[in-house]
């Protein structure tokens, strides 16, 4: 894509975060400062067009299911920090009390005491450690700093999740529970507006792949006696479908139903009432 290209695509999405945004905030008053913080966050997230260097065509020849493992992601180092500088000010600046927390990273960055490409290697193979003064500091939230990192690494981890995914367009991924890109589990379940067939989304990389219309992605289980969805009062278009087998739920949009402006991340967010009312019930997400 072109410089205007990339501009004119960013634009888009970023209205459509807007109209969501603003949606959502009329609709659930209750949630109004969440939705508006991360509407905050993802506009910042495509202000950033990530450089990709890497060369993954090599990854053409791959035969098996994930193709590529989270450490093995290009990341844009340069613009990943800048990005995570700015979403800490946002934090300190919320009142979704992750201000302690923000400061503390972003402090400790600046006096060098932490390496930001250091914390994101550890954080992408999955072994991330931490000062002993930090984890130590009563008021540092790990579930904050996990988020802070997460979204600056964001647009990295999609630009190239999409350049991935257009290698095997043709390999059937309808039996895959967990991504094909990556290996993590799906965060959304969502039937088609076209033809209502069912797809699954990353939550790491937020590539989407068809699956099966009646199947638990997290253990495979298709017995319909064990498998259910519960719908909420003012709700339309989205439920949470259950696995009886695992105890385990994911969150479905069905777009033949739902409203026109949507922002996937932000629904994930906003969809709170199911998660409660999920996990009041046992069950949990992965």
């Amino acid at each position: 894509m072109t410089g205007k290209e990339i501009a004119k695509e960013n634009d888009s999405i970023l209205e459509q975060i807007k109209k969501a945004a603003n949606f959502l905030e009329k609709e659930k008053p209750f949630i109004k400062e969440v939705v508006r913080f991360y509407e905050k966050v993802f506009s910042l997230q495509h202000e950033f067009d990530s450089d990709i260097t890497k060369d993954y065509s090599v990854l053409k020849s791959k035969k098996d299911f994930p193709l590529i493992s989270k450490k093995d992601f290009d990341i844009d180092f340069y613009n990943a920090e800048i990005l995570f500088e700015k979403i800490c000010d946002l934090c300190q600046g919320s009142e979704i009390q992750a201000d302690v927390t923000a400061k503390i990273i972003k402090e400790s960055i600046i006096d060098k005491e932490l390496s930001f490409k250091s914390i994101v290697q550890s954080y992408l193979e999955g072994n991330i450690s931490l000062p002993e003064a930090i984890l130590g500091n009563s008021e540092f939230n790990p579930q904050v700093f996990d988020f802070i990192l997460y979204n600056s690494l964001k647009p990295s981890i999609v630009k190239s999740s999409k350049i991935i995914s257009s290698y095997f367009k043709e390999m059937d991924q309808t039996e895959q529970g967990r991504c094909p890109v990556c290996g993590s589990a799906p965060a959304l379940s969502l039937f088609s507006k076209e033809n209502g067939s069912r797809s699954l989304v990353c939550n790491f990389c937020w590539h989407e792949w068809e699956t099966k219309r009646i199947v638990c992605p997290f253990c495979n289980n298709n017995d319909s006696k064990t498998l259910g969805y519960v719908a909420l009062d003012n709700e339309k278009g989205i439920r949470a479908d259950y696995c009886d087998k695992c105890k385990k739920y994911i969150k479905t949009i069905d777009l033949r139903e739902y409203r026109e402006d949507i922002y996937l991340p932000l629904e994930l967010i906003a969809s709170i009432p199911f998660d409660m009312k999920m996990n009041e019930e046992g069950f949990k997400s992965e």
